[in-house]
C-alpha cells in the first residue's frame, strides 16, 4: 500500500456543527487522492429501552433529504462535554423519560460512511415508562421486531415503520448495539 501525506486542506463551507472540507492526499510517487469531506463536532446516539424490552424511536425530519425518518435519540455535541451527561438529557430533553443506568457502548469513528470524519459515541440506557409519561412524539418497537423490520428495509427497501425508513445514525447505533451486546 501506498504511503499517502495529507498535502493540502482548504475548508469550502463553515457551520457550527461541521465544515466542509476539501483535502489532497499525496504518495511518494506523486500519485494524489482528492476527495470532499464532512468534519462533524462528536455524535451521540442513544440506544433507549423501556422495560419491555422496546426501542424507543422519534419521527425527525431530515433537511437534507426532505423526508421524515425514525431515529433514536441524536445530537452532536461539544468535546469538552461528558458524554453520558449529554445522553442523559437529551433522552429527557426529547422523550420526557428519564434515562437510567446509562452505559458508554462505543466511541471512535464511524467508520461506515467514508465521507464524514463523525466521531460517533453510542450510549445504551433504559427507561421506564411507568414512572414518566412519554412525550406524545415517542414510538416503541420491540428489539427484535426493530431488527427484523431494519433487515427489511436494507434488503427488500421496505419501510421500518408506519411508512418511514430508520435514519441512517440509527441504523448504524442499532447495528453497532447488536455487535456489542452479542
Amino acid at each position: 500500500m501506498k504511503d499517502y501525506k495529507l498535502t493540502l486542506a482548504q475548508d469550502l463551507a463553515q457551520m457550527s456543527d461541521f465544515s466542509i472540507r476539501h483535502l489532497t492526499y499525496t504518495a511518494n510517487d506523486k500519485t494524489r487522492i482528492n476527495a470532499e469531506i464532512i468534519q462533524t463536532n462528536p455524535i451521540v446516539s442513544v440506544i433507549v429501552l423501556n422495560e419491555h424490552n422496546e426501542l424507543v424511536i422519534l419521527p425527525t425530519f431530515q433537511p437534507a433529504i426532505g423526508k421524515w425518518f425514525y431515529e433514536v435519540p441524536f445530537r452532536a455535541f461539544n468535546i469538552r462535554e461528558h458524554v453520558l451527561q449529554v445522553a442523559e438529557g437529551l433522552v429527557k430533553k426529547q422523550t420526557n423519560l428519564n434515562l437510567e443506568d446509562a452505559v458508554l457502548l462505543t466511541q471512535g469513528l464511524n467508520q461506515m460512511d467514508p465521507r464524514t470524519d463523525a466521531n460517533m459515541q453510542v450510549v445504551f440506557g433504559r427507561v421506564q415508562t411507568f414512572l414518566n409519561t412519554p412525550s406524545n412524539e415517542v414510538r416503541f418497537v420491540n428489539l427484535k421486531e426493530a431488527y427484523y423490520r431494519l433487515k427489511r428495509q436494507i434488503k427488500y427497501n421496505n419501510p421500518f415503520m408506519d411508512g418511514l425508513d430508520l435514519g441512517g445514525l440509527s441504523s448504524d447505533a442499532l447495528r453497532l448495539y447488536r455487535f456489542v451486546e452479542e
